[in-house]
């Protein structure tokens, strides 16, 4: 996965992430699919010595607050959860029988059968607590907005950081407060 410009910030270790599923497809409605994501979140955090200080996995993309506790390998960290989960979620489709969906993921690429999320990630370096506190914010609020009205309160929402943070819950993606590096 190219940098894109990532090189001035391979020094800083904490980033506001987005990544998104092919064409906004609604790949993650189901809930095994947003637990392949929230385990393999778990899993690259352990393998890449990372924490997840906010999140939430939505029917068609996710947001992460990540944090790098020692060497910042975000490329990497991103490449690895697209591709393996890429595979999980397209198994699962393919196990619910929902052969027109696995259809709209047919790509005419050589190299790819199927394509699961879109190219890229979109990442903003978060240099201060307010501005992450913003980020935050924003990622908690996301379930409840107008288009998408998934629930009437932040914490509600099982697949974000909000319960951790409103209820002292751990969701399924653990969580680390983020006051212990801001």
């Amino acid at each position: 996965m190219a940098l894109r410009g990532r090189t001035s910030f391979l020094d800083e270790d904490c980033f506001f992430v987005t990544t998104t599923c092919y064409k906004f497809y609604h790949l993650q409605e189901m809930e095994e699919c947003k637990m392949i994501v929230s385990e393999s979140i778990n899993f690259l955090n352990n393998k890449y010595n990372s924490s997840i200080l906010g999140y939430v996995i939505m029917p068609n993309h996710v947001h992460l607050i990540l944090y790098f506790k020692k060497l910042n390998q975000l490329s990497n960290w991103m490449r690895d959860l697209k591709k393996f989960t890429s595979v999980m979620i397209r198994q699962q489709i393919e196990k619910s029988g929902n052969i027109a969906l696995l259809e709209q993921l047919r790509v005419p690429e050589k190299k790819q059968v199927f394509k699961v999320w879109q190219d890229r990630f979109d990442d903003v370096y978060l240099s201060q607590k307010k501005i992450l506190e913003t980020k935050l914010e924003y990622i908690h609020t996301n379930p409840l907005q107008e288009h998408w009205n998934l629930v009437r309160h932040p914490e509600e929402w099982k697949h974000s950081s909000a319960q951790f943070y409103e209820m002292g819950t751990q969701p399924p993606v653990i969580v680390t407060d983020y006051r212990e590096f801001f």
